[in-house]
């Protein structure tokens, strides 16, 4: 079996890759059952939330392998490459190791109607064992209750700030969406973002009926911004019995100081010393979220997923701290189950144009359903796809911040136009520098 033959066998599963969630773990277990439970050899580190989650797993990661372990990393969605889903030591899976594992799951996964996100994470696992991982780092997909992630017994369960999103599956109040992702505080030690009051109760309540200690930021964990740049940001983190001070992290953003403090914490709890957590800080890159680059013709292009309105938001905080009031064209495109108006709320106060377009996902939004929402007297142009999109963007002078935005799914798009290759696997560790020109 070829990789595109793979591919396209893990793809033409139940839902395609945009299905949404299907409730109960039974198929997920069914299919470790057959490839004999791989997610028992290695330990695992399981990342939930909203938004997030993969900044911490991608920082996780890299901390655990400046420590010397051996490292599965499971992420989801790609940018680029459906490969990037599943790292060992930051390398994306191989063509022939993808296929070969398609071709370990056989007939099974159609027999038990499996989905694109339950088949994938089965692969992953046995992945993660056949490449003798010592530790595997799960990023939820969707929710936690039912994702396929939630599986085994992990030694650290950490939880990323809880919000509106996938409310379709998850529930229509943040309440309800809390007490899902939840679920996957069961085992280990468990490490939550600073949450709403209604959230926070939640999460202790889940955490004492399964008797796993919780250390949430605010309370036990405390970060503290030191200086932010376009080369980095500098923090003090700390908790019980530890304290980091000046640490450098090179991703951006006001949202990654409280994602690094996740991160160390977990990293702390797995056994990571501080040697391991400077240096895995320092080279742990995740493409798409707050990605700064130099245009060529001047000026800054900005790649930012922001896919719901809190991520929208963040974007808007994130690009006053680093730009101030300079303004902005927004490349956009949302996905049609998304709350576009959510999202284009807090980024329109910041744009002097919006360049409405759609991603290649069979999801998105059509742009002249986007250009509804937008304020009567903002410019607004219609694209047909990111190359006219961003050609459009680049073409008028004077603007100092073009930002692509609006789904991790345009994002990567745009990514895959820069760099000229559908299938090249976005690197999150010792990338090239993020300052550089786009090429």
């Amino acid at each position: 079996m070829t990789y595109a033959e793979a591919l396209a066998r893990l793809l033409a599963l139940r839902g395609g890759e945009h299905a949404g969630m299907r409730p109960g773990l039974e198929r997920i277990e069914a299919l470790l059952d057959a490839l004999g439970r791989p997610e028992r050899a290695y330990t695992i580190a399981q990342i939930g939330g909203t938004n997030g989650k993969g900044s911490v797993a991608s920082m996780l990661a890299a901390i655990l392998r400046a420590q010397g372990r051996r490292v599965g990393l499971y992420t989801s969605p790609h940018l680029v490459s459906f490969r990037e889903r599943i790292r060992v030591d930051g390398a994306a899976i191989s063509e022939d190791a993808l296929a070969d594992g398609v071709e370990a799951l056989g007939t099974l996964i159609a027999r038990l109607d499996a989905s694109v996100f339950e088949a994938t994470t089965a692969l992953a696992l046995d992945h993660f064992a056949r490449e003798a991982v010592d530790v595997a780092v799960l990023e939820v997909g969707l929710g936690g209750r039912y994702d396929s992630t939630t599986v085994g017994a992990p030694a650290v369960s950490v939880l990323t700030s809880i919000d509106l999103d996938h409310q379709e599956y998850l529930g229509h109040t943040v309440g309800e969406i809390a007490t899902d992702k939840s679920y996957i505080l069961r085992s280990g030690t468990a490490i939550a973002a600073a949450q709403a009051p209604e959230v926070a109760a939640i999460l202790d309540r889940r955490a004492a009926a399964v008797g796993v200690p919780l250390l949430a930021e605010g309370r036990e964990l405390h970060v503290s911004l030191r200086a932010r740049s376009l080369d980095g940001q500098r923090v003090d983190v700390a908790g019980p019995g530890w304290r980091y001070d000046d640490v450098g992290i090179g991703l951006l953003g006001t949202y990654q100081p409280g994602n690094t403090l996740l991160a160390v914490a977990a990293a702390h709890a797995l056994g990571a010393e501080e040697p391991a957590i400077r240096g895995g800080l320092a080279r742990a890159r995740w493409p798409g979220r707050f990605e700064v680059r130099r245009r060529a013709g001047g000026g800054w292009l900005v790649l930012d997923g922001a896919h719901n309105p809190a991520g929208a938001r963040a974007l808007a905080q994130s690009l006053a701290a680093y730009f101030g009031d300079a303004p902005t064209t927004f490349v956009l495109g949302v996905l049609r189950d998304k709350d576009a108006a959510g999202i284009l709320a807090p980024l329109v106060g910041r744009a002097r144009r919006l360049v409405l377009t759609s991603s290649r996902n069979p999801r998105a939004a059509a742009p002249a359903e986007l250009e509804k929402l937008a304020p009567p007297a903002l410019p607004v142009v219609v694209a047909p796809s990111i190359r006219e999109a961003l050609a459009i963007a680049e073409a008028e002078e004077g603007t100092p911040i073009l930002c692509v935005a609006g789904s991790l799914s345009l994002v990567g798009d745009a990514l895959a136009e820069i760099g000229g290759n559908r299938d090249k696997p976005c690197p999150v560790e010792n990338a090239a520098d993020s300052m550089g020109a786009l090429s």
